[in-house]
C-alpha cells in the first residue's frame, strides 16, 4: 500500500521537474545565441539531468548511470607566456579556456541527448505520470461539482481515485522507460519495438530518397520524348544515357539503402568492327573508311537495340505511380511529428495562457485546416488532440514505409534486372574475356618455360654432354684431366637437375600437391625474408586447379608486399563455397593495379575462375589485398594445421 501511496505524489514531483526542464531547455536555447552565459546555463542542465537520473533510479526503478564527464583541457602555454588556440594567441587564459570549454561541450553526446530530454519529456515521457493526477482531480471535481446526481458521481469520483492509485506505480515504469532513451549513457538495449521503429524510420527516408531519385529518372525519360519528338529519334542515342546513369545512380543507392542488389542489365559494347577486303569497315548498312568513326556508329544500335534501354523508360514511366505512394509515408511522418512535438511547443506557449484567461481556445493550425478546407475532421473534435493525431499519423506513416518499400522493389525487379538473354550476353563476353586471358597466361607460362629450358637446363646438359665426349678422349692419353673434366660434368648434371626442380617447382610445387593448399603457403611465408603470420582455416583439399590459381595469387601477392612492408600477414578461409586469400602488409600503402605491381596479373588469373580482387590500400597504409574465389572442397582435411 507505501508503494501505491507514494506514487501519487512522486508523479506531481516528477510532472514539476519535467515543466521546469521544458522551459530550462528553452531558456538554454537563449543563452546558446548569447554565448557567454551557455557554460554556466549548461551546468544546470547538468544538475536537473542529475536530479532526473536519480529520481528515476529510486522512483521508477530505471537503469541510469551517471555519465562520466571528462573536464575540458586547460589552455597551452607558450614558450613566451601566451597561450595559443586555434592558430590564435592570447595573453591571458581565461578566453582560451572559455573556448576550449565550449568545443568540449560540442563535442559531448551527451549534452545533446539531456537537452532533448528537457524539451520532449512535457509531450512524451510526462504524459503517462500526468494520468494519476489527472485522475485524482477530475475524482475531486466529481465529487465538489458533480455534473450528475450523487448516486452517480460518488461512485464515478472514488473509481476514479482508486484508478489513479492502481495506474500510478505503472506510469512511474513507463516514465523510467522514457528517461532510459535519451540519459541513459553508451548505446541503449535494442528493443522490438526499437528495433521496428528503427527499420520503420529507415524506410520512411530512404523510400522518400528514392523516390526523389525516380523521378529525375523520369525527368530523363521526358528529354527523350523531347529529343525523339523534335528530331525524329536522331538525338536518342544522345540523351539516352542520361536516363542509363540516373538508373544506375538509383541502383547502387537501393543496394545501399535496402541490400537489394540491381545488377546492371545493359548488353556489352559490341567488339570493334574487322576491315572488309576494300579496306571498309561495316557497321550495319554504313561503311565507313576511319575505325574511330565505325566504334562510335555502333553507338546508336547498341542502345537503341539493347531491351534494358526501353525496360528503363517502362521502369521510369512507373514512378508517376510509385513515387507519390513513396512520399506518403515520409509526409505522414513530418506532419505526424509536426502535430506531436512541433505543434505543442509552438502552440502550448500561447494558446493555453489565452484559452485559460480568456476561455476561448484556439484550434491547432492543421486541424482548424482539416476542419474548414479538406473535411477530414468534423466540429466535434477537440482542439487539444493535436498530439493524438501526430501520433496516430506517424505511426501509420511508420506503418506504410515498408510494404511501400517492397511494393517498389517489386517493381524495380521486374524491369531493372537484366532478362535471361542479358544475362546469357554478359557471361558470353564474360567468358570470352577469362578465356583469352588465360590463352595469354598460358602462353607467356609456357615461353617462360620455354626460355628457361633453353636458356638452363639445355645448356647445362649439352654441356655435360661436351664434358662426357672430352673424357672420353682424355681417358687413353690424360686420365688427370680427364678425370677433372667429369667432376666438372658432374657438378654441370647437378645444376641442371637443381633448375629442373625450380622449374617443377614453378609449374606446380610438389609441397602444394602432397600437402595441400596450407602448407603450400606456410613452406612460401619460411622461405620469405620477411616475418609473415599465417592463418590457415580449410576444411580440406579443393580442386587442384583452384589451390593452383590460390597458390600463386598469394605468392604475387606477398612479392609485392615484400617489396616494401616489414611484417606480412596472410588469412586463408573457405565459408558457404568461397575460397577467400587476405593478404596484409604495413607497408607505405598507395597500390595501385594500374601501377604494374602484378595486381593485373593476379585480377587476369582470379577471373578465370570467377574469382574477384578487392584492394585497401590508402596512403600511409596497410595495405589489404582480398582475393576470392567461388569453389567447392572436396576432400578431407590433409593438412598438418
Amino acid at each position: 500500500m507505501t508503494r501505491f501511496a507514494l506514487a501519487i505524489p512522486r508523479c506531481v514531483t516528477l510532472v514539476v521537474l519535467s515543466v521546469a526542464g521544458f522551459v530550462y531547455g528553452h531558456l538554454l536555447v537563449l543563452c546558446a545565441t548569447l554565448v557567454i552565459p551557455y557554460p554556466l546555463a549548461l551546468s544546470g542542465q547538468f544538475r536537473l539531468a542529475a536530479l532526473a537520473r536519480r529520481l528515476a533510479r529510486a522512483w521508477a526503478g530505471a537503469d541510469l548511470p551517471d555519465p562520466v564527464r571528462a573536464p575540458p583541457p586547460a589552455p597551452h602555454r607558450r614558450e613566451d607566456g601566451w597561450y595559443a588556440h586555434d592558430g590564435t594567441v592570447f595573453r591571458s587564459p581565461r578566453l582560451p579556456a572559455f573556448l576550449l570549454k565550449l568545443d568540449h561541450h560540442a563535442q559531448d553526446p551527451t549534452v545533446g541527448r539531456e537537452w532533448l530530454w528537457l524539451i520532449f519529456t512535457p509531450v512524451t515521457g510526462a504524459v503517462p505520470i500526468l494520468v494519476p493526477p489527472a485522475l485524482i482531480t477530475a475524482g475531486v471535481f466529481l465529487l465538489v461539482s458533480p455534473p450528475w446526481p450523487l448516486a452517480w458521481s460518488v461512485p464515478a469520483a472514488v473509481g476514479s481515485v482508486v484508478a489513479a492509485f492502481l495506474l500510478a506505480p505503472g506510469a512511474l515504469r513507463a516514465y523510467g522507460l522514457w528517461a532510459g532513451v535519451l540519459l541513459r549513457t553508451g548505446k541503449p538495449p535494442q528493443t522490438a519495438v526499437g528495433r521496428w521503429v528503427t527499420r520503420t524510420s529507415a524506410a520512411t527516408w530512404r523510400g522518400a530518397g528514392l523516390a526523389g531519385l525516380s523521378l529525375a529518372a523520369f525527368g530523363g525519360l521526358l528529354l527523350n520524348l523531347l529529343a525523339a519528338a523534335l528530331s525524329w529519334g536522331g538525338l536518342l542515342p544522345y540523351t539516352l544515357p542520361v536516363t542509363r546513369s540516373l538508373v544506375q545512380l538509383y541502383r547502387r543507392h537501393v543496394g545501399r539503402w535496402t541490400g537489394t542488389d540491381l545488377p546492371a542489365p545493359y548488353r556489352p559494347y559490341p567488339p570493334s568492327p574487322s576491315p572488309g577486303e576494300d579496306g571498309n569497315y561495316r557497321v550495319g548498312r554504313v561503311l565507313y573508311t576511319d575505325l574511330p568513326a565505325a566504334i562510335q556508329g555502333q553507338r546508336p544500335g547498341w542502345l537503341l537495340g539493347d531491351p534494358a534501354t526501353w525496360r528503363d523508360q517502362l521502369w521510369s514511366l512507373g514512378s508517376v505511380v510509385l513515387a507519390p505512394l513513396s512520399f506518403v509515408p515520409a509526409v505522414l511522418v513530418g506532419f505526424g511529428f509536426y502535430g506531436l512535438f512541433c505543434q505543442p511547443l509552438t502552440w502550448v506557449g500561447w494558446a493555453v495562457p489565452i484559452g485559460l484567461f480568456t476561455g476561448y481556445w484556439i484550434t491547432p493550425f492543421y486541424l482548424s485546416f482539416g476542419i474548414e478546407h479538406v473535411g477530414l475532421v468534423g466540429p466535434w473534435f477537440p482542439d487539444w488532440a493535436s498530439m493524438p493525431v501526430g501520433l496516430a499519423m506517424s505511426l501509420l506513416g511508420l506503418g506504410l514505409a515498408v510494404p511501400l518499400t517492397r511494393l517498389r522493389l517489386w517493381w524495380d525487379r521486374l524491369l531493372l534486372t537484366p532478362t535471361a538473354s542479358t544475362v546469357l550476353a554478359l557471361r558470353v563476353a564474360h567468358l570470352a574475356t577469362t578465356r583469352a586471358d588465360a590463352v595469354d597466361v598460358q602462353a607467356a607460362e609456357l615461353r617462360r618455360i620455354e626460355r628457361d629450358l633453353h636458356d638452363g637446363a639445355q645448356a647445362r646438359l649439352i654441356a655435360v654432354g661436351l664434358g662426357l665426349a672430352a673424357v672420353a678422349r682424355l681417358m687413353e692419353t690424360d686420365p688427370v684431366r680427364a678425370r677433372r673434366v667429369l667432376e666438372q660434368a658432374q657438378e654441370t648434371s647437378a645444376a641442371a637437375l637443381a633448375e629442373l626442380r625450380d622449374l617443377v617447382r614453378g609449374i606446380h610445387p610438389p609441397v602444394l600437391a602432397e600437402r595441400g593448399l596450407g602448407d603450400a603457403i606456410r613452406a612460401i611465408a619460411l622461405d620469405t625474408p620477411l616475418p609473415v603470420d599465417v592463418d590457415v582455416d580449410l576444411p580440406g583439399r579443393l580442386d587442384a586447379p583452384v589451390e593452383s590459381a590460390a597458390y600463386f595469387v598469394t605468392c604475387e601477392a606477398l612479392t609485392n608486399a615484400a617489396r616494401c612492408a616489414a611484417h606480412i600477414s596472410v588469412s586463408l578461409s573457405y565459408r558457404d563455397g568461397l575460397l577467400r586469400m587476405v593478404v596484409t602488409d604495413d607497408g607505405p600503402g598507395g597500390a595501385d593495379p594500374a601501377a604494374g605491381t602484378g595486381l593485373r596479373g593476379i585480377q587476369r588469373r582470379l577471373a578465370t575462375f570467377d574469382g574477384t580482387l578487392t584492394l585497401h590500400s590508402p596512403p600511409g597504409g596497410p595495405t589489404v589485398v582480398t582475393m576470392e574465389i567461388p569453389c567447392a572442397s572436396s576432400s578431407p582435411r590433409t593438412s598438418t594445421s
